[in-house]
């Protein structure tokens, strides 16, 4: 488990056009990355694409407008945005106080871009993501290039409204579905008061909850920590792990990054296989690991 604030983490300055706060680092999930990025005012973004990994925007702070191929979405805190591999994308800040979102890297596979770390990362590029703001172009000497990407770029203004899916003991919100990224799958999840989840084990996936609001607890194998809003916590693949609420309800954003080959198609088809079960063990009030 690994369990960290928000805005404290490694800070990595991007040739003076963004700040990155690293919250979890490539080199300690297998295909998952999470930071702060925060763009100051008045400043556009380079355009550039990866390859090698899709990424998801959920806007904290500030305004501003992020392009994703031939589209523009006006980003606000609260907004969502899905950049898929492959796919040209910039940031730009229109309000006085900079954009700030939580950035989701989800790897294509285990290579992470063929660097170590996010400060790897950003030591090999950031010369070219400055070239590529001064010039306004994303095609430059050392640039990523890639084929045309089968997956569309996706915005939601608003987390809370999509298909409910009833758990027993939680509700969740898809927004984001396998069948229609690389590796990704995205949802937020409402814990109403003083409830307890059955224990899980995810063979195909490792996931990553940034928390919105209340507070509860999860325990991560034999690891309990508290959550409040502002905190992300990551789960590895293979472990056992259950939420608990206090007498006020937790809300969150879960990143599913899908590691293995999966039994089902679509988030809908994997409801349908686990759900009886899971609601099954919560009301039984058992706490035995399930999927």
């Amino acid at each position: 488990m690994i369990h960290r604030y928000y805005k404290e983490g490694q800070k990595l300055d991007v040739a003076g056009l963004n700040q990155i706060t690293v919250l979890i680092d490539r080199s300690e999930t297998e295909l998952t990355e999470v930071a702060l990025n925060e763009w100051p005012s008045g400043l556009e973004g380079p355009p550039h694409l990866h390859a090698a990994k899709d990424q998801i925007f959920y806007i904290t702070a500030g305004e501003g407008i992020v392009t994703v191929g031939e589209r523009d979405y006006e980003v606000q805190p609260g907004c969502l945005v899905y950049v898929p591999a492959g796919v040209i994308h910039r940031t730009i800040t229109t309000s006085e106080e900079p954009l700030a979102y939580i950035l989701y890297n989800v790897f294509n596979n285990s290579k992470k871009e063929g660097h170590a770390s996010f400060a790897d990362h950003i030591e090999k590029v950031k010369e070219i993501r400055r070239r590529q703001a001064e010039t306004g172009q994303y095609e430059i000497a050392g640039a990523e290039t890639a084929g045309e990407s089968d997956k569309q770029g996706k915005y939601f203004s608003d987390v809370k409204i999509g298909k409910v899916y009833d758990f027993g003991s939680n509700s969740t919100i898809l927004l984001l579905d396998r069948s229609e990224t690389n590796k990704v799958e995205f949802v937020f999840v409402h814990w109403p008061p003083g409830n307890k989840g059955a224990m899980v084990i995810d063979k195909e996936k490792e996931q990553t909850f940034f928390v919105l609001s209340g507070s509860g607890k999860v325990t991560v194998a034999q690891e309990t920590a508290s959550l409040k809003a502002g905190d992300i916590l990551f789960v590895p693949r293979n472990i056992s792990h259950s939420t608990e609420t206090s007498e006020e309800e937790l809300t969150y954003l879960c990143l599913t990054s899908i590691v293995t080959a999966t039994k089902d198609e679509n988030f809908d088809e994997m409801y349908q296989r686990i759900s009886p079960e899971l609601i099954e063990h919560w009301k039984s009030g058992d706490t035995s690991g399930g999927e």
